[in-house]
């Protein structure tokens, strides 16, 4: 600019006229690159493929289409996951057994708390607290002031504070923990609102497709085999849960997991019976948006799942109606048993497979808890080349190299 008006202010000369054009030349071609350039950076927005639409895989497609990415996700079975689908829903940093993986945790509820600024989630998250009595005395005390050393927000009631705050339990315990800002959610659909959110967005989401390998060029992943075909991608994450197990052709790895058989229990609607989740002694449930009550429970070891699935509900119930005054039976309307994906220390394994650029995994128990912080953590690193201190202890570098 200080040269054009030089040039305007000044008789015409051939020495001027020679500068002006110059100038106009240099804008010219500085607008020729600047244009050139953007329709580069448009031609090369990252592509990425999600294999897995349960709550971790869609929380991650959901971020990385936030960031500007074009994301697919690919499920070769019902949308929403596996896992997810066959979840209790816990959300909530009470039970971390390290430091590292409590600020993880902890922050994961506060990042699950402020979904609600981008999605609708009143139907499938609810934010009522929990009493917790899994044990008594000296243990439910120590529990209790390990909380408190960690900051988090909890109180341990008494017998009548209890009965305040859940007045048609018939067997109140001595003391329980209460921990106020936990909740609970329907994994599954809220993995589908995220997928939905997506597909608004931009993103794509493909159902019934298998994921057969992965291909590579100069050791960076650059698109994935199915059964339906190649897809070309600058990055894969694989949040397939258990199944990541092993890695996929082209990529093996061997993750070592201690895989757990999961039972969870729904009922038909009751009446208003409890205020809060209750993990007992005994038995974990909670009442969910519509009325229903949903149980879980956890086993080690193998069963027959079609022999004593009936079986197990029917005892797990049985253990709720001698905690609460029911007026009606409870009746079953779905029972699920499903594998919750464990690594073998218990731990998250999130981030980039080394020696094969351009593919993450995310693999997790409390994955309900974790998933909207993960989304977001693992997309900055991918998208924006930035690492998150609370994910270093969590590397797959851990086990796979």
């Amino acid at each position: 600019m200080k040269v054009w008006r030089h040039v305007v202010a000044s008789e015409p000369s051939y020495s001027n006229l020679f500068i002006y054009r110059k100038c106009l030349d240099d804008c010219i071609f500085s607008f020729y690159l600047f244009s050139k350039t953007q329709l580069i950076e448009m031609k090369q927005k990252p592509k990425i493929i999600v294999v897995g639409s349960g709550i971790i895989g869609a929380s991650i497609a959901l971020s990385c289409v936030n960031l500007g990415a074009d994301v697919v996700v690919l499920e070769q079975n019902k949308l929403g996951g596996a896992a997810s689908s066959n979840s209790f829903g816990w959300i909530n940093a009470s039970f971390a057994e390290s430091p590292a993986y409590f600020d993880l945790r902890n922050a994961a509820v506060i990042a699950f708390r402020n979904l609600k600024t981008e999605l609708n989630l009143n139907d499938s998250v609810s934010w009522q607290g929990t009493l917790w009595w899994e044990d008594s005395g000296q243990e439910l005390k120590k529990q209790f002031n390990n909380l408190l050393d960690r900051g988090y927000a909890a109180k341990l009631l008494n017998k009548n504070e209890i009965k305040n705050l859940e007045p048609n339990l018939k067997d109140v315990p001595e003391a329980a923990i209460f921990t106020p800002l936990e909740g609970a959610a329907e994994a599954d659909q809220v993995a589908l609102t995220m997928l939905r959110k997506l597909t608004d967005e931009g993103g794509k989401v493909i159902s019934g497709c298998t994921v057969e390998g992965l291909q590579f060029k100069k050791n960076r992943v650059s698109g994935v085999k199915t059964n339906i075909g190649k897809m070309s991608c600058d990055m894969v994450v694989l949040a397939t849960g258990a199944a990541a197990q092993n890695g996929l052709l082209g990529c093996e790895w061997n993750l070592p997991m201690q895989n757990k058989k999961g039972l969870i229990v729904q009922t038909s609607p009751v009446p208003d019976l409890i205020n809060h989740i209750l993990m007992t002694n005994d038995v974990h449930f909670k009442q969910n948006v519509d009325g229903t009550l949903t149980a879980g429970e956890i086993f080690s070891g193998d069963f027959d799942e079609n022999t004593f699935a009936l079986d197990l509900a029917s005892d797990v119930l049985s253990r709720i109606s001698k905690k609460i005054d029911f007026t009606t039976n409870l009746i079953p309307t779905n029972i699920k048993i499903g594998t919750r994906p464990v690594p073998i220390d218990g731990f998250p394994v999130v981030g980039n497979i080394e020696g094969h650029k351009g593919v993450f995994v995310a693999v997790m128990h409390s994955g309900v808890t974790l998933a909207p912080l993960i989304g977001q953590l693992l997309a900055s690193e991918m998208l924006k080349s930035l690492k998150s201190p609370l994910l270093e202890t969590f590397r797959p570098s851990r086990f796979v190299n």
